[in-house]
C-alpha cells in the first residue's frame, strides 16, 4: 500500500487573525487542504489518503471531504496529536485500522502546501526502492547563517551544502514506528519532523529534488502568492 499522510493539526497563528486555521482558508474558491488532498488523490500511485487533523476541527473536516469528495473511502479522517510526529503516528494508526501493514510507503505531507507535484510523489516513492527515508528539498539560493542568540553571527555556512527542505517525507510505517520509540520522550520534545528523527537513529536521509513552487503557506503573502500561482496556472 502506498498512502499519504496529510499532516493537518496546527491552528496556523502565524497566518494573522483568521477564523479558522490556515489549512481551511479559501484559496480560489476552496479551502487549501482540499487544493493539497486532490493532488495525492490524482496520482495513480497513491491507494489512500489519510489526513491528522486537530480534533477541534475534525467534524468540519469531515464536512468538507463530504462537500468536496462524497463517500471516498480512500479519504481518513483521524485526530492529529500533540506534535508532528504524534499526528503521524496517529495517521498510521488510521492506516493498520484501513489494512495497512509496516511496509506501507506513506507519503507524509504539510496541508499547506499545495503545490506539490507529480514529479516529486512519483520521486519519492520511488527512492524507497533504496533509501529508508526520503524529503524533497531544494537547494538554498540566499546566504545562510548560524546565529545562537538571535542577535550576532556565530557561523557561515557554505551555501552549496546548504539545502531547504520540503515535503513530502517518505518512509515505510513500520520503520516509522521503530525510530519514533527508540528515542526518549525528552528528545521527542526536540524533533521538528520525522527526517531528524530517523537521522538521530543513524538513518541516511535521502534527498530529492523538490520544487520552488511547493510552498508552504505560512504568512499572509504566501497565500497571496498561492493565488497568484493558480489564477496565472488557469489562464495559460
Amino acid at each position: 500500500m502506498i498512502a499519504a499522510g496529510i499532516v493537518a493539526g496546527g491552528t496556523g497563528s502565524r497566518m494573522g487573525n483568521t477564523s479558522v486555521p490556515k489549512q481551511f482558508l479559501d484559496l480560489c474558491g476552496k479551502p487549501v487542504i482540499i487544493h493539497t488532498i486532490q493532488k495525492f488523490l490524482d496520482n495513480s500511485m497513491i491507494d489512500v489518503v489519510a489526513v491528522g487533523i486537530n480534533p477541534e476541527w475534525r467534524d468540519y473536516m469531515e464536512k468538507l471531504k463530504n462537500q468536496y469528495f462524497g463517500e471516498n473511502n480512500n479519504i481518513i479522517i483521524t485526530d492529529g496529536g500533540a506534535d508532528r510526529n504524534e499526528t503521524i503516528l496517529n495517521i498510521i494508526s488510521a492506516l493498520e485500522k484501513y489494512g495497512a501493514t509496516d511496509d506501507c510507503i506513506i507519503l507524509t505531507h504539510d496541508a499547506v502546501r499545495p503545490f506539490v507535484t507529480d514529479e516529486i510523489i512519483v520521486s519519492s516513492i520511488k527512492a524507497m526502492e533504496s533509501f529508508d527515508i526520503c524529503t524533497a528539498a531544494i537547494p538554498a539560493t540566499d546566504t545562510i547563517v548560524c546565529s545562537n542568540d538571535g542577535i550576532t553571527t556565530d557561523d557561515f555556512p557554505l551555501r552549496k551544502t546548504m539545502f531547504q527542505e520540503q515535503t513530502p517525507q517518505t518512509f515505510r510505517t513500520g520503520t516509522f514506528k521503530k525510530v519514533y520509540y527508540a528515542v526518549s520522550d525528552e528528545q521527542r520534545k526536540d524533533i521538528t519532523d520525522a527526517c531528524k528523527l530517523f537521522y538521530m537513529c543513524g538513518y541516511k536521509v535521502r534527498l530529492i529534488q523538490g520544487d520552488v513552487s511547493n510552498i508552504k503557506l505560512t504568512f499572509p503573502d504566501d497565500l497571496l502568492m498561492a493565488k497568484f500561482l493558480i489564477e496565472n496556472k488557469n489562464k495559460a
